[in-house]
C-alpha cells in the first residue's frame, strides 16, 4: 500500500470503506484479500481517471459493490456456453468481481485458493476472453498506473502516475451538482499528449524484484507539470 499511495493520492475522506470485515466475511462466506481491505481503508470505493472502477464490499454506501458487479458477471456467464473456464460466485471457487473498466473489461478474483491473499486476478474482456494475472489486487492496480507498455490491460485513457486521480461516486456527484466536471483534468492531459508534450512512457516504471521488493523509476509528465 505504501507504493500505491505514492502513485495515487488517496482522498482525504474515503467513501465506501468497510469497517466490519467479520460481518462481510459472514455474509459472503469467505474472507477477502488483505491488500483489498487495506485499499478500502485508505481510498474507499471509486474510480481512477474515469476508467478503472473499484467496488466496495459494503452495501448501502452509495457506491458500486462487489455484489453488484458479481451479479452482473453471473448473468453474463449464465448466458454463455457451459464450457466457460471459470465458475462465478457463489459456486465453489467462483469468481468474485471487484472492478471494471470503461471499455467493459471485468476484473475478478479467482477464489479457488483457501487463502484470499493468494487469489490471482482474472480479467474478462468485452469479447468474453479470460486472462489470468498471477498477482494480487494491489499489484494489479499498481501495474495499471505504470508505463503503458508494462500494464496488464490496454488503457489509453488511464494516464498513470503521477497524473491519475481517484474519486468516489459520491464525490463525483457532489462536483457535478456544483457544475464542475470531476474529470476535467483528463482533457488537459489528453491535449498535452496529442501535442507530444507527454512522454510516451507515461507513469512510473515499477521494477519488481524476486525478493518481493520494488524499485520505482519516475516516468514522464506533461511539460510544466
Amino acid at each position: 500500500m505504501d507504493l500505491l499511495t505514492r502513485l495515487l493520492p488517496p482522498p482525504s475522506e474515503p467513501v465506501g470503506r468497510t469497517d466490519d470485515w467479520s460481518r462481510v466475511a459472514e455474509s459472503w462466506g469467505t474472507a477477502f484479500p488483505s491488500d483489498y481491505r487495506d485499499f478500502l481503508a485508505v481510498y474507499g470505493a471509486g474510480t481512477i481517471d474515469d476508467h478503472l472502477l473499484i467496488a466496495t464490499a459494503s452495501p448501502d454506501l452509495g457506491e458500486t459493490t462487489l455484489g453488484d458487479l458479481t451479479s452482473v458477471a453471473s448473468r453474463v456467464t449464465a448466458s454463455e456456453d457451459d464450457d466457460r473456464p471459470y465458475p462465478v460466485w457463489p459456486e465453489p471457487g467462483g469468481l468474485i468481481c471487484w472492478g471494471a473498466t470503461v471499455d467493459a473489461a471485468a476484473l475478478h478474483w479467482d477464489t479457488s485458493d483457501a487463502d484470499p491473499d493468494r487469489w490471482p486476478v482474472i480479467v474478462r474482456s468485452r469479447e468474453g476472453d479470460f486472462t489470468r494475472h498471477d498477482c494480487g489486487f494491489a499489484e494489479f492496480v499498481v501495474r495499471m498506473l505504470g508505463p503503458s507498455a508494462e500494464r496488464p490491460l490496454e488503457s489509453p485513457t488511464l494516464y498513470g502516475a503521477p497524473n491519475s486521480r481517484f474519486l468516489s461516486a459520491t464525490e463525483q456527484r457532489r462536483l457535478k451538482s456544483e457544475g464542475t466536471d470531476p474529470w476535467e483534468y483528463l482533457e488537459e492531459l489528453y491535449e498535452a499528449n496529442e501535442a507530444d508534450d507527454y512522454d510516451a512512457d507515461d507513469g512510473l516504471l515499477i521494477m519488481w524484484h524476486p525478493d518481493g521488493t520494488e524499485e520505482v523509476i519516475p516516468g514522464g509528465t506533461p511539460d510544466g507539470g
